[in-house]
C-alpha cells in the first residue's frame, strides 16, 4: 500500500524524493562516543537535517492523500538546532567562519592586524635602496608560517635576521628580518589559538550531534523506507505493474478448518517448476 501511495504521490510531483538525504549514522555514532567531526562530516550532517526537515514538510501538506507515507514521514525528527548551529559555524567549503564564535572572530581580527603590520614593515625593507640591491626578487613569500623575504646569497650578512630556507641553487636565502621576528612570533601564538579555538568548536558541534546520535539515526531509517517505496513505485510504473486487490472471503472459501491454517490462496498440487 505504501508503493501505491508513492506511485499516485509520484504522478501528482513526478520529480519527488528523499532528497539530499545522506546515510550519516556511522558520522552520528561516531560523535556520541566522543570524537571530533571533521567539517565535512558536520557538513553533510547540516545538509541532510535540512532535507530530512524539507521532506517530512512536504509530505506533511499531503497527509490527507497519503497516509501511510505520512505515518513513517512523522516520525522523523527535526533537529532544527544542530542545523542552525553548524550553518552559523562552516561555510558551505566547511571552513570554520569569524561568527562561529565570538573568541575566535577576536583572534582572527588580531591576526588580520598582525600580518599587515609584518607585510607592511618587508615592503618598506623591498622598496628601500638597500632591498633592491640585496634581494633576489621584490617579493616577500613563507617558509615554516614565516613571512619572509628572498636575498642573494652573498648578501646574507648585510641584513639582520633568521635564515628559514635556502633555495635549491643556493643563490637565494630566505630570511625573516629582525624588525618582522617579534610580530612573526606574536602570528604564531595566534594562530595556535585560532587552530586550538577551532578544535572547540568542533568540538562542540560533534558533541551536540552526538547527543541526537539515536534520534537521527532513527530518522534515516524512515527516510530509507520513504525511499524504498518511491523506488518501488518507479519500478511499478515502468513495467507497468497493477495494484493487486486482495478480496477478504469467508473461513470456509479461504479452506479454513481446525487443522489448516488460514490463507487467502490455496494452491492445490502445486509444484515448483
Amino acid at each position: 500500500r505504501q508503493a501505491a501511495e508513492a506511485r499516485q504521490l509520484l504522478s501528482l510531483e513526478p520529480g519527488f524524493s528523499v532528497g539530499g538525504v545522506l546515510d550519516i549514522r556511522e558520522a552520528a555514532k561516531m560523535a556520541a562516543l566522543e570524537s571530533v567531526l571533521e567539517p565535512q562530516s558536520l557538513l553533510e550532517i547540516q545538509q541532510t537535517l535540512a532535507s530530512l526537515h524539507q521532506l517530512r514538510s512536504s509530505l506533511g501538506k499531503l497527509s490527507g492523500d497519503f497516509p501511510l507515507l505520512w505515518n513513517i514521514a512523522e516520525g522523523i525528527v527535526e533537529l532544527r538546532q544542530i542545523e542552525k548551529d553548524i550553518a552559523r559555524c562552516l561555510d558551505l567549503a566547511g571552513e570554520v567562519l569569524d561568527t562561529a564564535s565570538p573568541s575566535l572572530a577576536n583572534i582572527r581580527q588580531q591576526l588580520r592586524e598582525i600580518r599587515r603590520q609584518i607585510l607592511e614593515r618587508l615592503e618598506v625593507i623591498i622598496r628601500s635602496p638597500r632591498g633592491c640591491r640585496i634581494l633576489q626578487e621584490d617579493i616577500i613569500t613563507e617558509r615554516e608560517g614565516r613571512y619572509v623575504i628572498l636575498v642573494k646569497i652573498e648578501c646574507r650578512h648585510e641584513i639582520k635576521g633568521i635564515v628559514h630556507d635556502i633555495s635549491n641553487t643556493g643563490a637565494t636565502v630566505f630570511v625573516e628580518p629582525t624588525a618582522t621576528v617579534g610580530l612573526g612570533n606574536a602570528l604564531r601564538e595566534l594562530v595556535i589559538e585560532e587552530r586550538r579555538e577551532i578544535e572547540r568548536i568542533l568540538r562542540v558541534l560533534s558533541a551536540e550531534v552526538g547527543m541526537h546520535s539515536d534520534e537521527i539515526s532513527r530518522s534515516i531509517a524512515l527516510a530509507a523506507d520513504l525511499d524504498l517505496a518511491l523506488a518501488k513505485a518507479r519500478y511499478a510504473k515502468r513495467i507497468k505493474a497493477a495494484e493487486p486487490v486482495i478480496i477478504a472471503t469467508s473461513a470456509k472459501d479461504r479452506g479454513e478448518t481446525e487443522d489448516r491454517k488460514p490463507c487467502f490462496l490455496g494452491l492445490v498440487e502445486a509444484r515448483h517448476p
